[in-house]
């Protein structure tokens, strides 16, 4: 039988835990860096209540669930190995139930939501969870293409940091007035992103028409393996139906290619129809669909 057991602290152990797993539980082409260095500062920053979950059989790891709380919202991470001799199903029930039941949870903090994201979805994140009540509430498509792409691309320039501060902020936010992760961003929000390591000012290409900021188009580049991602794309809605989004999106991807990369990522929320449209007239295609399930407490 497989054993189970319950961290609270993100140390070496556990990342290396959660690096192992991402590498054995994915194919190659599937693999990202989510658990980087900059995972294991935010997870360890005051903010954040850190809680993981372990499954170890023949002794070696074989599921991994974890992640942090914050603002009373606990969001996790699930991994289990597809490789070993268990049913992928019973490792992740047995890991979510050590997080969930307080008789078993070392959880110390008020926990009034659960968000549990399967990156890539299969199957057995949805029997379990359906299981134990959550319910479905994002499926995002990780989008692919080779690069450099057959579109012209608008003219843009780099974004320039204090200068392009409010710009840039107001326009996003227009642009993503009810998205979870995007929209609602203040000063300290856009001064977060600039501190991570990835970031580069040239990679944020905005375009601009009468003096006034149109959109923008953020790039972010991964090193294993190497994507050129497309992080944001951002239209002003006062310049919508000006067919900007395959143009913008085209200047972040010829810039990716510039810095020597030969493929291009994104993420779009799958049931945003024009979107996925538009990607896919750029030779866009689906590699993977991530989803996520949410219960309160």
């Amino acid at each position: 039988m497989f054993d189970v057991r319950v961290e609270d602290t993100a140390d070496s152990e556990i990342v290396g835990v959660a690096r192992h797993l991402l590498d054995h539980a994915l194919a190659a082409d599937l693999r990202d860096d989510r658990f980087s260095d900059s995972w294991v500062r935010e997870i360890n920053s005051p903010t954040h209540t850190f809680i993981a979950s372990v499954a170890t059989g023949d002794a070696h790891p074989v599921g991994f669930v974890g992640g942090t709380v914050e603002s009373g919202r606990l969001q996790l991470d699930a991994l289990v190995s597809p490789h070993s001799r268990w049913d992928q199903a019973e490792v992740f029930d047995a890991l979510l139930r050590s997080i969930l039941e307080p008789a078993l949870s070392p959880i110390a903090v008020r926990v009034d939501s659960v968000e549990v994201w399967g990156k890539p979805a299969y199957d057995w994140h949805a029997s379990v969870l359906h299981a134990h009540g959550f319910e479905q509430v994002r499926a995002l498509q990780q989008m692919r293409c080779a690069l450099p792409v057959a579109a012209d691309a608008i003219p843009t320039r780099s974004f320039r940091p204090g200068h392009d501060d409010d710009a840039l902020i107001r326009v996003n936010n227009r642009a993503f007035v009810d998205h979870p992760d995007q929209g609602g961003w203040t000063l300290e929000t856009l001064q977060q992103r600039m501190a991570e390591p990835w970031f580069d000012p040239d990679g944020v290409r905005l375009f601009e028409r009468d003096g006034q900021l149109a959109g923008f188009c953020w790039t972010k580049i991964h090193q294993q393996p190497p994507l050129g991602e497309i992080f944001a794309i951002g239209i002003d809605p006062d310049f919508h139906g000006q067919r900007l989004g395959v143009p913008m999106t085209a200047a972040g991807l010829a810039w990716l290619h510039d810095q020597g990369l030969a493929e291009g990522m994104l993420y779009v929320e799958c049931d945003n129809t024009p979107a996925v449209r538009t990607y896919e007239r750029l030779g866009f295609s689906t590699v993977r669909i991530d989803r996520a399930w949410h219960k309160d407490r």
